[in-house]
């Protein structure tokens, strides 16, 4: 049996890892300013995204289009049932887009259409398809995916992995640090998300106060609002190492960046994450925040992703 792995373009996994591993890009259609053009996660793309975004501190019109259910049916159908005989649909957070709501829609005419196709192409047997929402963001829902993928390598069988994903979404942790509130508090104040207020981006950007953000469950809020950005990373990323150290559910952690990613390297509090992970035989991918991501969060936006049943947020370093 062969088995696929769908995800959209917000999963911040390295190209490299998805061109791979055969992972499946969903993109996500990008209207900014008067330029139109879709998220398909091509690493020199995105990073010069935000590298000229980087000091832009005005308002501009931005809007994401996901993938419809009928493009979600067609991708499947033209594609999928003819190449695997199980794939899992991995999305963002059912709370921050229509993916999840679009994937289940079109799961019902691809299972209603597919075995006509896989008979006129000569296939034999049936197909099938998981839609799981990762209810996390970014980074979140790349340490899931990257669970998916070692576990199809490792021979597991449809049933366990989508099991055992669906085991791990309560404790997927997500966490982020913008270096500048500008981006967050515009897109969110548009959505009527009170995760940033008015108060507190004031206050922010007058006292250089960043927040940790988190992602869990389908929710996105403030954990912490430490004084300097290197402060709030080396916070974020110590999280991290005592998640690692006190041991994980899945062998991953995953970084994204809204910028190239070899600056990673160099922020305060990942070489001891790094060196954490080396002990405890946890792989680390770093990739560049996607650009549906940088939208929202703003340029240098880092984040830290991971899977832990013993993980407790704690404001020290």
């Amino acid at each position: 049996m062969k088995i696929g792995l769908v995800v959209d373009s917000t999963c911040d996994l390295p190209r490299s890892f998805f061109e791979e591993e055969g992972i499946e890009l969903m993109p996500i259609t990008l209207r900014i300013g008067d330029q139109t053009f879709e998220d398909r996660r091509d690493e020199a793309q995105t990073i010069e995204f935000h590298s000229a975004n980087k000091d832009q501190k005005t308002e501009t019109f931005a809007e994401s289009t996901p993938y419809s259910s009928e493009q979600i049916e067609s991708l499947f159908l033209d594609k999928l049932v003819r190449e695997y005989d199980h794939v899992f649909c991995l999305t963002v957070t059912q709370s921050r887009s229509y993916i999840y709501e679009n994937a289940m829609k079109a799961s019902f005419g691809i299972i209603a259409k597919y075995r006509q196709v896989r008979k006129d192409a000569g296939i034999d047997g049936r197909f099938a398809l998981a839609v799981i929402n990762s209810r996390n963001i970014f980074t979140g829902q790349a340490v899931l995916a990257a669970e998916v993928i070692r576990m199809i390598k490792a021979d597991a069988s449809p049933s366990s992995i989508d099991s055992r994903i669906r085991e791990l979404v309560p404790h997927t942790y997500c966490y982020m640090v913008p270096p500048d509130l500008f981006h967050i508090y515009k897109r969110a104040s548009k959505r009527g998300d009170k995760s940033i207020n008015w108060a507190s981006f004031m206050l922010g950007s007058m006292l250089d106060i960043k927040p940790i953000l988190r992602g869990h469950l389908d929710e996105t809020g403030p954990v912490a609002k430490l004084r300097h950005f290197d402060t709030a990373v080396e916070t974020m990323f110590a999280n991290a190492t005592r998640a690692v150290k006190a041991g994980l559910l899945a062998p991953t952690v995953c970084i994204g960046y809204g910028g190239n990613p070899d600056a990673v390297q160099h922020m305060p509090g990942y070489p001891a994450l790094k060196d954490a992970a080396d002990k405890a035989g946890v792989t680390i991918h770093i990739a560049p925040m996607s650009i549906s991501g940088g939208v929202h969060t703003g340029p240098g936006c880092v984040t830290v992703a991971f899977v832990s049943d013993k993980h407790q947020f704690e404001e020290k370093i």
